[in-house]
């Protein structure tokens, strides 16, 4: 079983360069079931959380590949698992925000929206200083 420490471990390097939002330990084991993973040999290789925002949409969040197992298909690997996860939670749609790998949400499926085809509630938290791009794909 995955624990909050790996997670956290995990995202850090990232929360350090900006690319994610940080979060405690606390706030990662609270929500710990949002996460799905991939782990070889017992390490984290990449993780990411799907928290539901209501009106059937979703969020991920904290999405990370380790700096050591990046350019080898994983992020590919963990988006299915994301999408499986969606669809287990009946979520119609998923998003994400970003302020980089652009390219890959393109590449992947994602479209990219505006603040205002936010959930009502996640469009009242975002922060404009961030200025994060938004995608969105569906789940099919």
């Amino acid at each position: 079983m995955i624990k909050a420490e790996q997670i956290f471990t995990l995202v850090k390097p990232f929360v350090e360069e900006g690319k994610i939002l940080p979060r405690t330990k606390a706030q990662i084991n609270e929500n710990i079931g949002d996460f799905v993973y991939l782990i070889d040999d017992n390490q984290l290789l990449a993780c990411a959380g799907l928290k539901n925002c209501k009106e059937d949409v979703g969020e991920i969040y904290s999405l990370a590949v380790s700096k050591k197992s990046q350019k080898i298909g994983l992020s590919l690997k963990l988006l299915n698992k994301i999408m499986k996860k969606a669809k287990a939670e009946k979520f119609s749609k998923v998003f994400a925000l970003t302020k980089y790998g652009t390219d890959w949400f393109i590449k992947n499926g994602f479209i990219q929206m505006k603040i205002t085809d936010l959930p009502k509630k996640r469009q009242v938290l975002f922060n404009q200083d961030r200025n994060s791009s938004i995608f969105f794909k569906d789940v099919n």
